[in-house]
């Protein structure tokens, strides 16, 4: 039988990690720790020390009131459900985690944030002593986030910078305890932790166990020289769903990755409470969905060569638009906040306004392959307006790159 992270929780729960290695789905899991708001729970690098993730996890539900939603940074379908799951097994509860950091700049455009896991000795094959994991935060619900994302395709980002500092002050407090360390991040936070792993001192290398990229955009070889492979080889571990795009970006189509059987739907696929997993791992498919790699093709098309300038214009032009909404994504799609932004791309340019055209026919495309007949014909109208506002385009976002490049 095959489910999700919760069912896996809850399978894996009574056994700690001396009866069952750490294995590749448990990666996942401390991956999605950083996801949640542990600020004033989980103590911050400068206090130093740890609390239990049943404990700390325990008063996030008690303050939330089972309502975890406004304490949940990601678009992932994270509940009071799967934070209990996690709260009380034997194999996370007991864990102890630390070192935590949340950073939001709004008007830099900086989102970042860390947590740092201790697993016990015996708990990983191969390794006697204890393990430490670095779990990076992906992209949160924030405006500033997204626009960060883009901001990849033409600058090392603050919450690159961030990254990397963490990592090596993580690598070197590991290294004078003797014992290893591994990394992991979901979306962004995979990205996070391949630039952090290229940019750490090579003396530090061999402190690093296993990195862990979960469905994360790669690094653009023309921002960068260097990636998590580039520095640790196979060590470097990516898993992607087999509806990846997110996952697609900035990709080295030589780079080595497993892809994720997900009960999501097209793009929803992105969702790490989608995937599914077995008591022994993640339940594994033979590819990337034709859909999807028709989706990167055409990414592909529209992202032409253009410099970093152009780059730069495009994703300012793109998210000044969309901030007009507020500052969160959800404010963009409100009731409120969507009027707002539709008034202000009536001055964006032609190539602003068909992206935004152009990504509605392919969302609302996908969703109608799996909508009944009736659902399909209402969305005919909306699916050819948006194609014939979008007719010749040819997007300013970076295309894949190769390894060579």
């Amino acid at each position: 039988m095959a489910d999700n992270l919760i069912d896996y929780a809850r399978w894996r729960g009574d056994l700690d990690f001396a009866e069952r290695p750490f294995n590749d789905v448990d990666a996942l899991v401390l991956a999605t720790l950083s996801y949640i708001d542990l600020v004033g729970i989980v103590p911050n690098e400068a206090a130093g020390g740890t609390v239990g993730v049943g404990a700390a996890l325990g008063e996030l539900l008690e303050r939330s009131g089972g309502d975890v939603t406004p304490y949940v940074r990601s678009l992932a379908t994270i509940d009071a459900g799967y934070l209990k799951a996690v709260a009380e097994s034997r194999r996370f509860g007991r864990l102890r985690i630390g070192r935590y950091v949340d950073v939001m700049d709004h008007d830099r455009a900086v989102q970042f944030a860390a947590v740092e896991v201790l697993l016990p000795p015996g708990s990983v094959m191969g390794c006697e002593g204890g393990v430490r994991y670095v779990s990076f935060r992906g992209t949160d619900l924030t405006l500033a986030g997204w626009r960060e994302d883009f901001m990849l395709s033409f600058e090392v980002t603050g919450a690159q910078r961030l990254a990397a500092n963490y990592l090596s002050r993580a690598l070197e407090a590991s290294a004078t305890a003797g014992e290893p360390l591994m990394a992991g991040g979901h979306s962004k936070g995979g990205n996070l932790v391949s630039y952090a792993v290229a940019a750490m001192p090579k003396t530090l290398a061999d402190h690093l166990l296993r990195c862990y990229s979960f469905d994360g955009p790669g690094l653009d070889g023309r921002v960068v020289e260097r990636d998590a492979r580039d520095a640790i080889g196979d060590r470097f571990v990516r898993y992607q769903p087999a509806y990846s795009v997110i996952g697609q970006l900035f990709d080295r189509a030589d780079e080595p990755r497993t892809y994720v059987a997900s009960t999501g739907s097209g793009m929803l696929q992105h969702d790490p409470l989608t995937w599914r997993v077995l008591p022994s791992g993640f339940v594994l498919t033979g590819g990337l969905d034709p859909d999807a790699a028709a989706f990167d093709a055409a990414l592909d098309e529209w992202m032409g060569p253009v410099d970093m300038g152009e780059r730069e214009r495009f994703t300012n032009e793109f998210f000044d638009i969309l901030s007009a909404g507020g500052p969160e994504l959800t404010d963009v799609t409100s009731r409120e906040g969507l009027p707002k932004v539709m008034t202000a791309a009536n001055g964006a340019s032609d190539q602003t306004k068909r992206l935004v055209w152009k990504l509605v026919e392919c969302v609302v495309a996908k969703q109608a392959e799996r909508t009944s007949d009736v659902v399909r014909r209402a969305y005919e109208g909306v699916v050819q307006s948006a194609r014939n506002a979008a007719s010749g385009l040819a997007v300013s976002l970076p295309r894949r790159q190769s390894h060579a490049e």
